[in-house]
């Protein structure tokens, strides 16, 4: 079934090559120009993505364009239909998607898995709740000096055409994200997924297609940043930009797509904050939990844990002995590997080993692992760091953890509050009370108390502040930013 469903995107080759989807065929590009993707796992070439020309993307957007106006005209019941399908045919696929994800970025079996499962998950409550979602009336006369001779109707209305900008770390996942609620709010998307990822992001583009959407309302093109994303993030006929990834990559974005409407997430380099009553049995699990997930590479990751010294000091063997139990290095597609594989590619494991070695250099202490072997970091915990190392001062996409200590709970905030990152932040303590209070010193987006920072639920409120992001998200947040209010005033006759 799979081979059928998914016939199109290659050409059964060895590795197959990948195809661009214009919006209503599977089509290689004019250009001649390839991309390998390589296994993080053993280095083999899983496939081949075409890189598409200007001209390619000019037509592509123009149909987009085209298919806009009928698509948002299409009754809402209809989108949610689609919508609705398409979830049902990615949960159909667990198996082949999760084999596929675990293969092309490193993920454990387990957490591809739970990726795939989540995206069905997501789509399905998208389609749901954006039932819910109404217009409102306002009378004039509400404001001093007006009579009721006018009365606003307050609705919302498509952007247009969205740019969705997917990462390599979750391909299908933070695609998904983007795709169900701008089709669903009256969009037509342009996909580019990552290129590591990129694979995976195709089939998820085909399942939308073979779940019903129109032609032109979904197409799929594929390229590196450095060779079609700027040419897109700054086309005119693109309305607005919904992108996962890096901080330096979003402001760069943002700086080529003046006045479009910007939904970002970007990164994090979030912080745990231990308080001297905390549970040390329930934060070392939060924090392995929290700092190893998928070898580190998420933007909720944690990256820093401060306390007193002596917190530290009992902290750290609970989490030690720990992590014999809750972490095993090695082949994702093994079911005894628990939350560290691969990092993305070589050369990401190489900058990473550099990182490591240069705070070792200034003074920091390898409390466990450090060592890399070609794509694989092992799981690291460095004492003796100081906030002002590149450790910290910058977004280790790694299984990396940096124990600070501090004088007291106020150098903790201040800490967090001057990194350019605001995406969350976690608090443990016994007294809830402590932790709601302490939250209001922090500069971030979301705080959780006892527990690691997570996108999630996918109903709550998702966000980040100064780098970290641009605009909320979560299901109801998300639908609301795919949309934009549109008054219509009717005037009474006097």
């Amino acid at each position: 079934m799979p081979a059928e469903f998914f016939e199109p995107l290659n050409n059964k080759g060895t590795p197959p090559v990948y195809r661009y989807f214009n919006g209503s065929q599977w089509v290689e590009s004019k250009s001649g120009k390839r991309t390998q993707v390589f296994s993080p796992i053993d280095n083999a070439v899983v496939g081949e993505l075409q890189v598409v020309t200007q001209e390619e993307i000019d037509a592509v957007i123009t149909k987009s364009v085209e298919a806009q106006r009928k698509w948002e005209a299409t009754p809402l019941y209809e989108r949610v239909k689609i919508v609705h399908l398409a979830a049902d045919w990615v949960m159909h696929f667990e198996q082949y998607l999760s084999e596929l994800l675990a293969r092309e970025i490193g993920k454990t079996i387990s957490e591809a898995k739970s990726e795939i499962k989540r995206t069905a998950e997501l789509t399905d409550y998208f389609a749901d709740e954006v039932q819910s979602i109404r217009g409102e009336t306002l009378d004039s006369d509400n404001f001093p000096g007006y009579d009721k001779g006018r009365v606003a109707v307050i609705g919302r209305a498509a952007h247009g055409v969205v740019l969705a900008i997917a990462p390599f770390n979750y391909p299908v996942n933070l695609a998904g994200s983007k795709i169900a609620p701008a089709l669903l709010m009256g969009n037509t998307v342009v996909f580019k997924p990552p290129t590591q990822g990129g694979i995976s992001g195709l089939h998820l583009a085909r399942i939308f297609e073979k779940a019903g959407v129109p032609e032109g309302v979904i197409t799929c093109l594929t390229g590196g940043g450095s060779e079609i994303g700027d040419y897109l993030v700054s086309h005119p006929k693109v309305n607005m930009i919904a992108f996962t990834g890096s901080s330096d990559t979003g402001m760069n974005i943002a700086a080529k797509a003046p006045m479009k409407q910007l939904l970002f997430e970007c990164g994090g380099n979030n912080a745990t904050i231990v308080f001297p009553d905390a549970d040390m049995s329930l934060t070392a699990k939060e924090i392995i939990k929290g700092g190893f997930s998928y070898a580190g590479q998420r933007c909720t990751a944690i990256k820093y844990v401060m306390a007193p010294q002596g917190v530290l000091d009992t902290l750290l063997p609970v989490v030690l002995e720990q992590m014999k139990e809750l972490v095993h290095m090695g082949d994702p597609r093994e079911a005894t590997t628990k939350l560290v594989g691969p990092v993305v590619t070589l050369k990401v494991a190489e900058s990473i080993e550099k990182v490591i070695n240069e705070a070792i250099a200034e003074g920091a202490k390898v409390a466990v692992g450090g060592h890399r072997k070609e794509a694989y970091i092992e799981p690291t915990i460095l004492t003796n760091v100081k906030p002002t190392m590149k450790i910290v001062s910058t977004e280790v996409f790694g299984p990396v953890i940096s124990f600070i200590a501090i004088n007291d709970m106020n150098e903790a905030a201040e800490i967090v509050n001057g990194q350019r990152f605001g995406l969350q932040a976690c608090v443990f303590t016994k007294d809830e009370g402590t932790g709601l209070k302490y939250s209001e010193l922090l500069n971030v987006g979301t705080v959780q108390i006892n527990g690691s920072p997570q996108r999630g639920p996918d109903h709550f409120p998702f966000l980040g502040v100064k780098q970290s992001g641009v605009g909320v998200q979560g299901v109801r947040y998300s639908l609301l930013a795919m949309s934009r209010l549109k008054p219509v005033v009717i005037n009474k006759p006097a």
